[in-house]
């Protein structure tokens, strides 16, 4: 194992030599990510990496780029937390602090992970990687002072390199349990943080009912996409399904 994989295994208990699994046989994960691009915008998303360490006093996330067109910022945990539980912090993160786009789109803009796909979950793809093409080109982990030099092409056209990708990771402290707990009941109950330390798993009863009743839309609808449209503008629906309602109807547009 070089140092890569050491650093690696210690910010979030994977190793990339194998495929970089960042979820566990238990379905706990100790990374979320929060990507914005399509196109590119270093500015949108440094709001965000600034946010969660003057007001969430987390340590500073990881700066990504994909390769293609999009910035990423990795959070690592010190303790696994159900992928649900990072999920919906990730969805959280990015409905405070990135824009208040429409959910259209959002969904062309944003990704996090972990994700729901296909009935099961899936995180990021490990970084750094080349990609495939004829052209090289990679992702990779870059200095925050370094990040805007990427606006126009996130990418590396060169290998990183595996020691300079382990010196910057390096440099990085996981998001202790207490620190999550305390950002999780701010997130998720819509206040600043509280003065009681709550239970570090995350988990709490949600406020609102997560599927959005029935009786709630207008229907009936004859055409699925029409249905997906009284989702993504439905004002009482959480915004993660806004997003995913939003994604599906580009996914169907021609």
């Amino acid at each position: 194992m070089n140092r890569l994989h050491s650093e690696w295994a210690r910010l979030f208990a994977a190793d990339p030599s194998k495929g970089a699994d960042l979820i566990d046989p238990q379905g706990r994960t100790r990374a979320l990510v929060v990507a914005w691009g399509r196109p590119a915008d270093w500015s949108t998303l440094a709001t965000l990496w600034q946010a969660v360490q003057a007001e969430l006093d987390w340590p500073a996330p990881l700066i990504a780029v994909d390769g293609l067109d999009t910035f990423q910022l990795w959070f690592p945990l010190a303790e696994p937390v159900p992928v649900q539980a990072a999920h919906q912090v990730a969805v959280s993160l990015a409905a405070r602090w990135l824009p208040h786009a429409p959910p259209d789109a959002v969904a062309r803009r944003l990704l996090v992970w972990p994700r729901a796909v296909d009935g099961g979950w899936q995180h990021a793809p490990r970084v750094p990687a080349r990609l495939p093409g004829a052209e090289p080109r990679w992702s990779a982990f870059v200095a925050p002072d370094l990040a805007a030099v990427f606006n126009d092409e996130p990418a590396l056209d060169i290998d990183p390199g595996d020691d300079a990708q382990a010196e910057l990771l390096a440099r990085h402290r996981s998001i202790d349990a207490k620190a999550w707990a305390r950002a999780c009941q701010s997130l998720l109950a819509g206040e600043r943080a509280p003065t009681a330390e709550p239970e570090p798993t995350c988990i709490k009863p949600p406020t609102q009912n997560p599927d959005i009743a029935m009786s709630d839309l207008a229907g009936p609808f004859d055409d699925p996409a029409d249905f997906l449209k009284a989702v993504m503008n439905h004002p009482g629906a959480p915004l993660a399904q806004r997003i995913e309602a939003a994604r599906a109807l580009l996914l169907k547009s021609p």
